[in-house]
């Protein structure tokens, strides 16, 4: 476990996995810019019986409070292979708890752990333009603005400038 200011980013235990399947597969929760796919249980759970959501391909890591709470979920992984870059991707689950820095602190507790972890030279992240909430928090996490990926994601029935 990692311990923030607001939050702790740690992997996904077994005893999660129920709690964390329902707050996955709440659309309604997942937002605008979200995409709008349900996770199959038995996928979810032979992922995490495979790797525990840990591989280089891609990982999922929880957020929790004090309490050890499930407050989010980030994911990594490699989106363009002979890149030397991850992409990573965060999600506070209850919209009372967005708005409180809990993906700020999330997001730098994950990025300072990749750099330490793995051998990585680049985090990058694709926010909707229009997402302007979820800009701030990469922006506060240090993210730069590099480019505009036209029409590059899909969501809900309309395609976004990413």
């Amino acid at each position: 476990m990692i311990r923030g200011s607001k939050v702790a980013i740690r992997p996904v235990k077994r005893t999660d996995l129920d709690r964390l399947l329902d707050l996955i597969n709440d659309l309604d929760s997942a937002g605008q810019f979200l995409p709008s796919i349900w996770q199959s249980e038995a996928e979810f759970r032979s992922e995490f019986e495979k790797n525990g959501f840990l591989s280089e391909a891609l990982s999922r890591f929880v957020m929790v409070d004090s309490d050890d709470q499930l407050v989010g979920l980030l994911w990594s992984f490699r989106s363009i292979p002979y890149f030397d870059a991850v992409e990573v991707g965060y999600r506070v689950f209850d919209v009372d708890n967005r708005g409180k820095g809990y993906a700020s602190d999330a997001l730098s507790l994950l990025c300072n752990y990749l750099f330490e972890a793995s051998q990585v030279n680049r985090i990058e992240i694709r926010v909707a333009v229009e997402n302007q909430v979820s800009q701030k928090v990469a922006e506060k996490c240090g993210f730069l603005l590099e480019g505009t990926h036209r029409q590059a994601a899909y969501s809900k029935g309309k395609l976004y400038d990413m």
